[in-house]
């Protein structure tokens, strides 16, 4: 995508929107024809030559052609390639270097300059490079790997062992990809393509799951990582009739069984192929090596035949760490959330309706449209007083499934699911929990910070998560104001055109390998992109971690607050990581308003994200 960028000034006057310098880095440079011999005879260059009746067509040739003769000249550098290939076996060994080298080559145009001679439709191309910038390319590979082994530690800690071995995996295939993968090493000599491999089998092996009750073809897990449950997770079934799914929140999940089948056996994610093809250079690396096994660790056997019955779900209310927020009257907040549980239980939906208001039983209504719904375990709920009033009720988690008919593949998704009771005692809002992660930031803000500002930040994000989630393009339709900034980012895949030519706005990665292309759109013309978003996916689920935060409280008797978080965006024909950024009104409590909005891709330098500093002079 790519955005033109421009000013704004919202009615206030008070917010400026930034303009942006962009350097095109990569258009090549310029070299005259008569140094086109010398390129070809000198001997210091990689080239490739090729004839079209297009400039385009001709520089394509031009690039198959310097790949293969990249592929000629180093493949027997690539020592990891050739190990898993064998010597003998030459036509995949050159396939495999050369699969490494397009992504090296499309993505680092930098490096990679061009010569053109003729005109159409006789148009000839000389697509050259350095032998010393080739290596240098892979340099800014190394280097991708070792933020990849950083991100994975951070992860580590924070028991997001999903995006651990996410990462460490995605480095270890990096590492691998290079030509000399046993030169690559840390300050203390530790050699990474053989750590790696044995980071990510110890992490696999810490990971413990259990049944903990069964409900007919319904079992709950619960995982865990050094015995402290897992924040979050992927992993895949047979069901006994479809591959499957399945994702852990807080340490817990579901499988569902096939009628007349049973499952004994889950098998750990740590591959995330379908979130390596957003990043393009991680998709082609990924194509070049076989799934590395790691010795069955990944492989989990569960007991569904010991698993005890599930017994009906009734609210638990389980004590607060401290007496300020304990609310008086939670018996009735119990009745009023065990007349849900009731009803999602015995599918009568509607037997819960007379406990909403009109606005809380539209939410309840999408919600229990969301897929396949059900409860899991026995809610231990907390009943939470807020400053506004009301009464919010946390604890209670339930997995949504939905059957993917392209692929046939079913997916579950386990969400916390929160109730926000009015004073009168009657639900008003149901949404989306926001996670540990993304919760824990928020709660831990101290200086400048009340209970009502932490309260308002996480309502407005949990209401924001579940209204993409549930679809409900009426809320979102509200809480954009009319003359909002939004801007999208996106990594562009093909770079094989002359980008100089667009009238576009881009930057590079924080490699500087791929090429970031930025839209800004009307409030319109986002509604309906995403309309149309809404209709071709069965599924759109959002997940929420580390994040910053400003509450802005300076603008006159403006409440204003920014929000940098990361984002991961799954749905039923895409998935991605990336860094969105809120800048939200919310001098109305009651009608809150996005004022920024901007996207970026888990390509960004970190430097690079937008955050409240860039919109305000």
């Amino acid at each position: 995508m790519a955005h033109k960028y421009g000013f704004l000034r919202t009615s206030n006057t008070r917010l400026t929107f930034l303009a942006l310098t962009i350097f095109i880095l990569f258009i090549p440079r310029t070299v005259s024809a008569d140094n086109w011999p010398q390129i070809v005879t000198s001997g210091d260059y990689y080239y490739g030559e090729g004839h079209g009746a297009t400039e385009k067509e001709a520089s394509e040739n031009a690039l198959q052609a310097l790949i293969e003769m990249i592929s000629v000249n180093v493949k027997s550098k690539y020592s990891e390639v050739m190990e898993e290939v064998g010597k003998k076996n030459e036509t995949e060994l050159e396939k495999r270097v050369q699969n490494s080298l397009k992504t090296v080559s499309q993505q680092s145009l930098i490096n990679v300059k061009k010569m053109v001679d003729g005109k159409a439709p006789n148009i000839a191309v000389l697509r050259y490079i350095h032998k010393n910038d080739l290596e240098t390319i892979y340099q800014d590979r190394i280097a991708k790997a070792f933020d990849f082994i950083r991100i994975a530690n951070e992860n580590v800690d924070a028991l997001r062992i999903g995006e651990a071995l996410e990462y460490y995996y995605w480095a270890y295939n990096l590492i691998r990809s290079v030509q000399r993968p046993n030169e690559v090493k840390d300050k203390s000599g530790r050699l990474f393509v053989n750590w790696l491999p044995r980071a990510i089998e110890q992490l696999l092996s810490d990971i413990k799951v259990t049944c903990d009750d069964k409900d007919g073809d319904r079992v709950n897990l619960s995982f865990t990582y050094n015995k402290k449950p897992i924040a979050d997770l992927e992993f895949n079934y047979y069901d006994g009739k479809q591959r499957c799914t399945g994702t852990v929140n807080s340490g817990r999940s579901m499988i569902q069984m096939a009628e007349g089948h049973t499952v004994d056996t889950i098998n750990i994610e740590y591959e995330y192929l379908q979130q390596a093809m957003s990043d393009f250079e991680m998709e082609g690396v990924m194509s070049m090596f076989k799934r590395k096994e790691f010795r069955g660790k990944d492989r989990k056997k569960i007991d569904v035949k010991k698993a005890k019955p599930a017994p009906t779900p009734v609210p638990v209310l389980k004590p607060l760490e401290t007496q300020t927020q304990l609310v008086s009257n939670s018996a009735r907040h119990t009745e009023v959330v065990g007349k849900v549980l009731e009803a999602i239980q015995n599918r009568r939906y509607l037997d819960a309706s007379s406990v909403f208001t009109s606005e809380g039983l539209s939410w309840y209504n999408k919600l229990i449209g969301y897929g396949k719904a059900h409860i899991i375990g026995n809610p231990e709920i907390q009943f939470i007083r807020s400053a506004n009033g009301n009464t919010v009720a946390r604890g209670l988690q339930m997995s949504f499934s939905f059957q993917n008919v392209a692929s046939g593949t079913k997916k579950t998704f386990v969400e916390d699911v929160v109730f926000t009771i009015d004073s009168v005692g009657k639900i008003c809002n149901v949404s989306f929990g926001l996670g540990k992660t993304a919760e824990d930031d928020i709660l831990a803000k101290k200086a400048g910070w009340t209970d009502a500002t932490r309260e308002a930040v996480i309502e407005f994000m949990e209401n924001y998560k579940t209204a993409y989630s549930l679809k409900r393009i009426d809320y979102i339709r509200d809480i954009f104001a009319d003359d909002a900034v939004i801007i999208v980012g996106n990594v562009v895949k093909k770079q094989n055109k002359t980008l100089r030519d667009e009238p576009y706005s881009h930057e590079l990665s924080a490699d500087g390998k791929q090429i970031i292309h930025y839209n800004r759109y009307t409030k319109d013309e986002y509604l309906k992109n995403l309309e149309r978003c809404f209709q071709k996916n069965e599924f759109i689920n959002l997940r929420f971690t580390n994040n910053e935060v400003q509450w802005l409280e300076k603008f006159d008797k403006e409440k204003l607050f920014a929000i940098q978080i990361g984002q991961e965006y799954y749905s039923s024909t895409y998935a991605d990581k990336g860094y969105l950024f809120l800048l939200v009104d919310m001098t109305n409590p009651d009608a809150p308003q996005i004022k920024i909005r901007t996207w970026q891709p888990n390509e960004v330098a970190m430097d690079k994200l937008y955050n409240a500093g860039r919109f305000f002079k």
